[in-house]
């Protein structure tokens, strides 16, 4: 008869109650106290009899190999039943039997040197067969709960002395279906990896641990894929049954170790992990990793936690979840066990701060904006371009130039008095010193053109300075419409309403000019006068003051002129009546 299976027997007990392990000296000494002795023809052995004995009350019987395999599988029977069978076939393979001389008279039939090999060979087989009995069967459905449990307690409360980690802490030697060294498998990632033979329908159970139990996704350790495999894990429970199944994909990063994480969205812990391959694909596992390991909560676990808007399983920025597991502006990010973050289309949303005359090209978390052609500008403000006004219009001869809304026109005699077309251009040759009375009459320098002919440009207004000995003064004026004019932006130029600083001086006592001519008349309204002492020998001081003179002509007004001392250094191209360089303002009120 045989042992029942484990699943009815707590460990150590078995039909006649005895000590489950076959190489103590108490159940030697015990079997050959019963037995009578050692045996006759092996002194210091015990006798077949006593062996058999022994063999069937440590629970892996030679009759049981072949009526109840699964009575011999996992546990300490099973571990007994391996180092038994694995000692008898090396012993039986490579050391030579020391029999007592036994001299028999041989019949002519009879040769007892070519039966003696044959014994041997047939109790070799008889060993791998043991072997193969004992051993992990691929028959998972036959798994009982009970035992796979019972296996791996018995291994936590005799080997096991890990502290407490996120990583798997033992393999379930009975879920290991064609995995090459499962046991790599455990701990933290180090290089080692459990080979994975997907082809043949491969598994492999590990034990995340007791009080170690998972909560958050799983990030699985792998490495030597050669093609993207599909792989499916099972959650499992402690006692073997099933909370979820979630997939992954291993892809093919090159030589390395790599990871992907396993989405797990239960509020049940699981205690054990259930690997298994996709068709026909070969892959090997380094370690598996529980990303809520603890319960405490941090960015890059793959779970948004307390504080965290997302949070995708990285720290990486520029993918919609940022390093501190905030959503980056341009994204929007759903799910939690991990989130998953995609990028918002301004240009098609409605968001976008674009120009109407501009065109919106959506980017990575962002957008750009390019004005369109015939504009201008930033892209979120754009000007339309006078193409008739910058000479790059093509008309011809005759024609009028129209600008046009981001275009322009070419209008056969639309050219009126006292206008005329100038190539491909109307002009009013009244005013204008390109074209003064005819085409191609260009006025000279310091010349307009006013009723059609050329004169002197008049000077209509100017503001100078001079001072009362050697030295550096910077004169600096602010327009009505906030535009400085100094020595470092002297114009004439939009950027100074047209004014021009004609005479600058770094050394003597100056002057300094700032003029507007008639051509370009100054604007109307307030303008702001400052003025620097910028080196001097001796400084300025109340000991040494530094005098200076600032004049101002306008055509149709009285002249300005004030006179002030400065008796401290100073420099700057800023002017207002705050300004510690100020000196006065006056009002312009247009050519009369």
């Amino acid at each position: 008869m045989c042992w029942p299976a484990r699943s009815t027997m707590s460990r150590g007990a078995n039909p006649q109650g005895t000590s489950p392990s076959l190489f103590t000296p108490e159940n030697r000494e015990a079997a050959l106290e019963k037995q009578g002795g050692p045996s006759p023809s092996y002194p210091g052995r015990m006798s077949r009899a006593v062996r058999r004995d022994v063999d069937w009350r440590d629970g892996c019987p030679m009759a049981c190999v072949f009526r109840n395999r699964r009575a011999c599988v996992g546990g300490s029977a099973g571990a007994l039943c391996l180092t038994w069978a694995w000692r008898h076939f090396v012993a039986m393979l490579f050391v030579p039997r020391r029999h007592p001389p036994v001299h028999v008279k041989r019949s002519k039939k009879m040769n007892g040197s070519r039966w003696a090999p044959v014994g041997r060979w047939m109790r070799v087989a008889l060993a791998v067969g043991v072997l193969g009995a004992c051993g992990p069967q691929v028959d998972e459905d036959s798994l009982v709960a009970e035992d796979a449990s019972k296996e791996v307690e018995s291994y936590s409360s005799t080997e096991r002395a890990l502290p407490l980690d996120p990583y798997a802490d033992a393999v379930v030697q009975s879920g290991v279906i064609a995995v090459i060294s499962p046991g790599n498998a455990v701990g933290p990632p180090d290089g080692n990896v459990a080979s994975f033979l997907s082809l043949l329908g491969g598994s492999l159970l590990l034990d995340m641990g007791e009080g170690e139990e998972g909560t958050g996704p799983l990030r699985i350790y792998y490495r030597g894929v050669s093609l993207s495999v599909l792989a499916q894990v099972d959650f499992l429970r402690a006692d073997m049954s099933l909370i979820s199944t979630g997939q992954v994909s291993l892809l093919n990063l090159g030589i390395g170790t790599h990871s992907a994480l396993v989405p797990f969205n239960s509020a049940t812990p699981y205690r054990y992990v259930r690997l298994r391959g996709g068709l026909a694909s070969l892959y090997s596992v380094d370690a598996v990793e529980d990303i809520g390991f603890g319960g405490a909560g941090f960015c890059g676990n793959g779970r948004v936690d307390a504080g965290e808007q997302c949070d995708d399983g990285n720290t990486t920025s520029g993918d919609g979840c940022g390093a501190s597991c905030l959503v980056e502006p341009g994204y929007t990010c759903s799910g939690t066990q991990p989130s998953v973050c995609t990028d918002t289309n301004e240009c098609t949303n409605g968001t976008a701060q674009c120009s109407l005359n501009a065109t919106c090209t959506n980017t990575p978390g962002s957008y750009t904006c390019t004005c369109n052609p015939g504009y201008s500008g930033t892209g979120w403000i754009c000007n339309d371009i006078d193409e008739c006004a910058n000479g790059t219009a093509v008309c011809q001869p005759g024609e009028l130039c129209v600008n046009t809304p981001g275009s322009y026109n070419c209008v056969a005699g639309a050219c009126q008095p006292p206008s005329v077309q100038c190539g491909s251009q109307c002009v009013n040759v009244t005013s204008d010193a390109s074209n003064c009375g005819a085409c191609g009459n260009v006025c000279g320098e310091g010349e307009i053109c006013s009723a059609s002919a050329c004169m002197p440009d008049e000077i209509t207004m100017q503001i100078a300075t001079s001072w009362a000995r050697p030295g550096d003064g910077d004169l600096v004026v602010r327009t009505p419409s906030g535009k400085l004019i100094h020595n470092g932006n002297r114009g004439p130029s939009v950027a100074t309403d047209f004014g021009s600083m004609d005479r600058i001086a770094s050394s003597g006592w100056g002057p300094e000019r700032v003029l507007w001519y008639a051509s370009a008349p100054p604007p109307s309204g307030q303008y702001d006068v400052c003025f620097n002492a910028v080196a001097y020998l001796p400084p300025p001081s109340m000991l040494y003051p530094v005098s200076y003179t600032i004049t101002v002509k306008r055509i149709g007004q009285p002249d300005l002129v004030v006179w002030r001392f400065a008796f401290s250094a100073s420099s700057g191209s800023d002017c207002s009546p705050d300004h510690p360089s100020y000196v006065t303002s006056f009002t312009y009120e247009g050519r009369p």
